[in-house]
């Protein structure tokens, strides 16, 4: 038999060879030359204008049997009135969700699932859009809906509602994250917190949108002579204008109308330090900067733009290379001068540091930005920086989406079709000098705004070594009215109809013999994709200070201990949450009624006005308990008295940002001569959320204390 050692051998020598010999050969990255890169020819796309005004791009694209459309109208967030903050984007929202008045959105839905079509409508801060996407047979189904949901939007209650409910949802949860709330507050540093291009939904301007302000938003812009149409895909030109000629031709406007322009410029802040004070994160978020001057077509922008390359434009930048590679002192480094097509953008740079570098990471990039003004950038900088953006061009162009998308927007802003070319031209002209030039004129280290997001306890060094420190917070405010300041007056009256509350339930000397309560139930939760979860509920009370939690969860038990100003608390609950999760239960202490009312006098109490409540009047009562826990309202009925419901700012066991909650009382029964209820609906940010109910509750058994260790 011959030896076959060798022929098994063989094929991995063989390719062991083949990976050493080129090797031998290879040059160092340094001596490889690179071609120039070729000219590149944009497709162009046809432009045509309807009698009505409305502006067409079309452009044809027969490799795939698809057509697109995409819509842009003038008008977005920034014409929101101040009290109605998040009226545009709702109505964006709601145009397509809620149909139109020949189809609701949820038969829009199931027509286009079948056909794998899409429509869409948004509304961002400046302008609206509508798209569509369909294959191109569907073309003529998917257009009609299409204008119908631009055209006649119907605008339901119930989707409006839910519209609402998702921008309540967000605002609950818009503190979350460290680098969101910088950028955010960012803004309001530069431009005031009253400014439309710095001003934040809050739940107080999302309940003032009624149904007449969405309708009354798109009588206003949506309108053909405000309307640009970029088409592109498998069709013949001709026969596609003629399409959009019948659908849109009858379409009129108002004559007169006039795109609203950009919102003007506040003035430059000028120097200042700020602070978020956010203590369960480990690492600070910093952003520094300064309102800008430059449009985009203004001559100085490609100077600019390699500017921003050699500070913060890649791993090649000088805040990527000096403050993150060679100093370690940033997970994340970045930086832009930004401009917008009809107004100027801001300078900023920003890093992401761990929480003892915060002030030394904050001086690292302010050297690097003085460094830009004092000396010219060298020829290799300068050389990186061209090469990065250049190289980046062909992009810009790679699919028919884009070149539609970059025509339209020229369109709408009236800069010129050869813009982008011409910023080409002006990048490759850009000398080492002009780049020096701009730096001196548009970066004014001595003019940032500074803000640091992050726990200030674990800085390395006191934020104030930057200069006089303003802390911001962050605090969202309630959906509710702030309540007016109290007088005698109106806590007397309180006092008057909290006491007449007590005596309407059994009277005071009822609820001052509790001493213990056994309570059990369940509590009915519905998850945010409208599923239910059951939780039995076991509570263990010793009045003032001992109680015992136990929630039995699908995923197993969750007990909570207290004992005077002590607590236990199961491993699945984190230590940083330990905090949060006290607070939220010392405010449930004092919500729950007997408990309430057995301690009335150790309360502040305040009478508000008169609100409306399901078609009944009720008075509402402003409740606050004393050693800071937080305060809530009781309403209760103006005529028998009985409490009919308690709102209050509440998260669940410390997570996430609170969310305005109600729970509404019912199933009134009689225990040991009091009223109780046994069942209370609860609502967060006007959505049900779940349901409450009480098996049993037993007063002043004999509780073995041991339970409570």
């Amino acid at each position: 038999m011959p030896d076959n050692t060798m022929l098994r051998r063989l094929p991995a020598l063989c390719i062991a060879a083949f990976l050493t010999l080129p090797a031998l050969g290879q040059l160092h990255y340094t001596e490889i030359e690179f071609p120039p890169l070729p000219d590149f020819q944009v497709p162009e796309a046809d432009r045509f204008e309807l009698d009505n005004g409305m502006i067409l791009f079309l452009i044809e694209d027969h490799q795939l049997p698809l057509v697109s459309m995409s819509a842009r109208f003038g008008g977005g967030g920034n014409q929101d009135p101040a009290d109605k903050v998040g009226l545009a984007s709702i109505a964006g929202a709601v145009m397509r969700t809620g149909g139109t008045e020949s189809m609701t959105g949820d038969e829009i839905n199931e027509r286009l699932e079948n056909i794998a079509a899409s429509v869409e409508t948004s509304v961002g801060s400046i302008s609206g859009s509508a798209s569509m996407s369909t294959l191109k047979e569907h073309t003529d189904e998917v257009l009609a809906i299409f204008a119908d949901v631009i055209r006649n939007p119907a605008f339901p209650e119930d989707k409006i509602d839910l519209a609402k409910t998702q921008q309540r949802s967000s605002i609950s949860r818009r503190n979350d994250d460290a680098q969101s709330i910088a950028f955010r507050e960012f803004d309001e540093l530069l431009y005031g917190s009253d400014h439309p291009l710095a001003r934040s939904t809050e739940y107080a301007t999302i309940d003032a949108i009624e149904r007449e302000d969405l309708v009354a938003f798109h009588r206003q812009y949506f309108q053909p002579n405000n309307m640009i149409l970029g088409v592109w895909g498998d069709f013949d030109t001709e026969e596609m204008v003629a399409k959009l000629e019948n659908t849109f031709g009858g379409w009129t406007g108002a004559p007169d109308f006039q795109r609203p322009g950009p919102p003007e410029l506040p003035p430059v802040a000028g120097y200042g330090v700020n602070l978020v004070t956010k203590e369960d994160v480990t690492q600070s978020s910093i952003l520094l900067g300064h309102i800008g001057e430059l449009r985009l077509d203004h001559p100085d922008y490609p100077a600019v733009t390699v500017m921003n390359q050699v500070l913060s434009g890649g791993f090649s930048s000088r805040l990527f290379q000096n403050v993150r590679d060679d100093q370690g002192l940033a997970y994340a480094v970045f930086g832009a001068h930004t401009a917008s097509y009809e107004r100027p953008g801001d300078f900023y740079a920003g890093v992401m540091t761990k929480s003892e570098s915060t002030v030394e990471a904050t001086r690292s990039v302010l050297h690097e930005i003085r460094r830009m003004r004092e000396a010219a950038p060298t020829a290799d900088e300068i050389m990186q920086a061209k090469d990065s953006y250049l190289n980046s061009f062909v992009f810009r162009f790679d699919t028919r989406t884009e070149i539609v998308s970059r025509m339209m927007t020229y369109e709408y802003y009236g800069y010129p079709k050869d813009y982008l070319e011409s910023v080409k031209s002006g990048i490759e002209a850009v000398s080492a000098d002009d780049v020096h030039r701009v730096s001196q004129q548009y970066l004014r280290p001595d003019q940032v705004q500074i803000l640091a997001v992050g726990n200030p306890a674990d800085f390395g060094e006191a934020l104030d070594v930057l200069g006089e420190v303003r802390e911001i917070d962050i605090t969202i405010p309630s959906a509710e009215e702030p309540a007016p300041e109290a007088t005698a007056e109106t806590l007397e009256q309180g006092r008057d109809v909290l006491n007449g509350v007590i005596e309407a339930l059994g009277g005071a000397s009822a609820f001052n013999a509790v001493t213990t309560v056994l309570l059990t139930g369940s509590l009915t939760i519905i998850t945010p994709d409208n599923m239910e979860m059951s939780i039995s509920l076991e509570i263990t009370q010793q009045y003032p200070d001992r109680l015992l939690m136990v929630q039995r969860l699908p995923m197993g038990e969750l007990r909570i201990g207290k004992k005077g100003d002590e607590y236990v608390f199961p491993d699945m609950i984190p230590v940083q949450m330990h905090d949060a999760t006290k607070s939220e239960i010392e405010a449930a202490i004092w919500r729950d009624l007997p408990y309430l009312f057995r301690y009335a006098d150790q309360v502040d109490v305040q009478l508000l006005p008169q609100e409306d409540m399901d078609g009944s009047t009720v008075d509402v009562l402003q409740i606050t308990p004393p050693d800071g826990v937080a305060a809530f309202r009781l309403m209760v009925d103006a005529e028998t008295r009985m409490p009919v419901a308690v709102s209050y700012m509440s998260s669940t066991m410390g997570m996430g940002a609170p969310m305005p909650t109600r729970e509404v009382f019912s199933d009134y029964r009689e225990v040991a001569g009091m009223l109780l209820s046994f069942k209370s609906d609860i609502l967060s940010n006007g959505l049900e959320q779940g349901t409450r109910t009480i098996e049993s509750i037993e007063v002043n058994a004999p509780v073995d204390e041991s339970v409570f260790e």
